[in-house]
């Protein structure tokens, strides 16, 4: 039996990465299993910070792997280095892009409000959720950096710092809603996002079961919509502030769609990397990494048959 490294798992750093269905689990843990580990495995100190999924896999199972440790001044400094991280995948739902995006910002902000020793404010106000002042120079430079790395503008980047204080204000009550948030289950808007924060517990688990009533489908923005107005929380605060503005309608072939527009353009890449490259000649490295994602992509592509075959039969 192969004497493993013995590494921990955070429970906020896995948080932060993107999880996996059970049959994606499955699919991960059959392919490492024959083909064996070879995403590298990061560390810093005795914790996992990447590659969490598959080292749990390899320990499970009793398989080596490969890791390399990477050094970090501080805990917010792993957790802005993970959100940037994540930010390269092309599978996260869109909330879950949002959530990161402002969670890096706010985190690199703390550890910037650290260094200059301005320690005179909370970090998470506890009243309004507002934006900060573009005037802060230090503050300014990281939010164009991250709206430059994610092909946004400086303006939503601090628009998803807002997002995710108040997915942070709706976790500390209410963390199961956040879950089905973020993996896109409940599609609901920025600005139901804040006003959800505003409401008592109670409220919250009221509208959670009035969502879970839709019987685990996804529920489209109009319903989420209604379902956040029709509140008593809510009800109460349109007396003071105007409604909420009507969502644009749902189209549930578009995410399909847009898929079967995109996918051609793969198989000519593909196509045309087999027919022009001499694979002998490739380095090792360059050639794991290309395994590594054309292996995701083939368990995606079973996920999405599947469902496919299911909807047809």
């Amino acid at each position: 039996m192969t004497n493993l490294p013995s590494f921990k798992i955070d429970k906020q750093f896995k948080s932060l990465v993107r999880p996996l269905s059970k049959r994606e689990y499955t699919n991960l843990e059959n392919t490492i299993i024959s083909n064996g580990c070879h995403e590298q495995i990061t560390v810093w100190g005795n914790i996992v910070i990447d590659g969490i999924y598959q080292y749990e896999i390899c320990l499970k199972n009793n398989i080596e792997f490969n890791f390399t440790e990477l050094t970090f001044d501080c805990r917010e400094a792993v957790i802005a280095w993970i959100c940037a991280h994540q930010l390269r995948r092309d599978d996260l739902t869109e909330e879950m892009r949002r959530f990161l995006i402002g969670l890096q910002y706010e985190t690199e902000k703390l550890i910037i409000r650290r260094k200059s020793s301005d320690l005179s404010h909370r970090y998470y106000p506890e009243d309004d959720l507002q934006p900060d002042d573009k005037a802060h120079p230090s503050r300014h430079i990281t939010a164009q950096r991250i709206a430059t790395e994610n092909n946004v503008s400086y303006g939503t980047v601090q628009k998803f710092a807002l997002y995710t204080r108040a997915l942070e204000k709706i976790s500390a009550k209410a963390p199961e809603l956040v879950l089905k948030i973020l993996s896109g289950k409940y599609k609901i808007s920025h600005k139901n996002i804040i006003e959800i924060s505003k409401m008592p517990t109670e409220e919250i688990n009221r509208l959670m079961q009035q969502l879970e009533q839709d019987d685990g489908k996804q529920v489209i923005f109009k319903k989420a919509r209604c379902v956040i107005q029709n509140t008593s929380y809510l009800s109460r605060q349109s007396q003071n502030k105007k409604t909420v503005k009507d969502m644009p309608t749902f189209d549930p072939d578009a995410p399909v769609t847009e898929l079967a527009l995109t996918i051609p353009s793969w198989l000519g890449s593909i196509n045309r990397t087999i027919k022009n490259t001499n694979f002998t000649t490739v380095s090792k490295p360059a050639k794991n990494k290309l395994f590594t994602v054309i292996t995701k992509l083939e368990i995606s592509l079973k996920d999405i048959l599947e469902l496919l075959k299911e909807k047809t039969n």
